[in-house]
């Protein structure tokens, strides 16, 4: 009788089945085991500890970290070095937008960029969460002479741009805060001026995001920039993206009262009910 491989005998009667499955069906075993991996770091509140995804998956601790040491050399997973919790790596958040950016939701969402370039002239964007922070996947220019523009894939600031407060606001903690704390501490070393720069000052600013349901920034910088943004939920009532609206400061009224805030709230709220059928 032949010897049994110790990891063999390790392997929990869930890894066996699909082993077998998977050579039935003419698989590859271990990328429907990282494929487990992955849908199970999904379904994690934040980033997991190694034993979560062993749990989760039946899969033995020291078989995870080998799967984990390869997602992360392709760029489908990170750990954080203080903490040794995994998430999400960069190939990963950026598959996850162009998937976003192909699905039905962005192309309702682009037909109502559309509609408010049709109605302000102004550029228009669909400001999904990135790598880097809140970035744009679908732009509709303005119709405007001189309007504003910013080449797709740019990341925007999270604290001090329109698309950034919405995330802010109506974001997933865990994943925002690291941000926050890195640009505010930016904004404190460089004297930006007219923006937040310490926690105190940016709950402000999103407790009036949130009270108000948009986000309206004017920054005089750099010829000056204004800027409206709305946020469209999921039907799990978790934000999905940002609808953004941007043109020079004096040329787009963001005053609260604005027909330009009242139609990004409009179109927010009714992109929201069409995505979900309700």
């Amino acid at each position: 009788m032949g010897k049994v491989n110790p990891t063999q005998r390790r392997q929990s009667p869930t890894v066996k089945a699909k082993s077998a499955t998977a050579v039935a069906k003419g698989g590859v075993n271990s990328v429907e085991v990282a494929g487990d991996l992955l849908r199970a770091l999904s379904e994690t509140a934040g980033p997991a500890r190694l034993a979560d995804l062993a749990r989760m998956t039946s899969i033995p601790p020291a078989k995870v970290h080998r799967y984990l040491v390869s997602l992360i050399r392709a760029g489908l997973v990170e750990q954080d070095r203080a903490t040794s919790r995994y998430d999400f790596g960069p190939l990963a958040l950026r598959a996850g937008i162009v998937a976003l950016s192909r699905s039905d939701a962005l192309k309702r969402a682009e037909r109502v960029l559309e509609d408010i370039v049709e109605q302000t002239g102004e550029t228009a964007a669909v400001v999904v969460w990135g790598t880097h922070g809140p970035t744009i996947v679908r732009l509709v220019h303005g119709r405007r002479e001189f309007a504003s523009s910013v080449p797709l894939g740019h990341a925007c600031a999270l604290t001090f741009s329109a698309a950034g407060l919405i995330y802010c606001a109506f974001g997933e903690p865990h994943r925002v805060e690291p941000l926050i704390a890195k640009e505010l501490a930016q904004s404190r070393a460089t004297g930006r001026l007219g923006v937040p720069s310490t926690k105190a000052e940016l709950k402000a600013v999103v407790a009036t995001v949130k009270a108000n349901g948009v986000a309206q920034v004017a920054v005089e910088e750099d010829g000056g920039f204004a800027a409206v943004s709305a946020p469209v939920f999921s039907s799990l009532h978790r934000l999905q993206f940002a609808l953004s609206v941007f043109g020079r400061v004096g040329q787009l009224n963001i005053s609260p009262d604005s027909p330009v805030v009242s139609l990004m709230k409009e179109a927010a709220r009714s992109l929201t009910a069409e995505i979900h059928g309700t």
